[in-house]
């Protein structure tokens, strides 16, 4: 499913996969969620709830990648890479889906702002 994620300065779009949680993040959608800035290196923000039919976890993450942070419902928008190889704790991240265009927005942002996620 496509999605448009609308910020402060301009728009970005997405790429969410069809899985049993990115099929859960499409049903919550509008959402309009308060993010913020963590390590320079994503942007997360919490969901009004869980998202459920998590199954796999990763330790990694890549730029670009629209992920969940299962322990606070924290939807992530990855947009630079660290000194740390890119490492995620444990539990790890669930791969929701990838951001096609406007990445530079997100990066951008600031360290609290509202973001708009809708079906594109």
């Amino acid at each position: 499913m496509k999605v448009l994620i609308t910020l402060p300065a301009g728009e970005a779009t997405g790429e969410i996969e069809d899985t049993a949680p990115g099929r859960d993040l499409i049903s919550l959608l509008p959402l309009t969620l308060d993010m913020y800035d963590l390590f320079a290196r994503e942007k997360p923000g919490p969901l009004p709830r869980e998202l459920g039919g998590v199954t796999e976890t990763m330790l990694t993450y890549t730029v670009g990648q629209i992920a969940y942070w299962q322990p606070s419902y924290d939807i992530v928008f990855c947009f630079a890479d660290d000194e740390n190889n890119n490492e995620i704790p444990e539990p790890g991240i669930v791969h929701l889906g990838t951001i096609t265009s406007g990445l530079k927005h997100i990066a951008s942002a600031g360290d609290s702002f509202k973001l708009t996620i809708e079906r594109a």
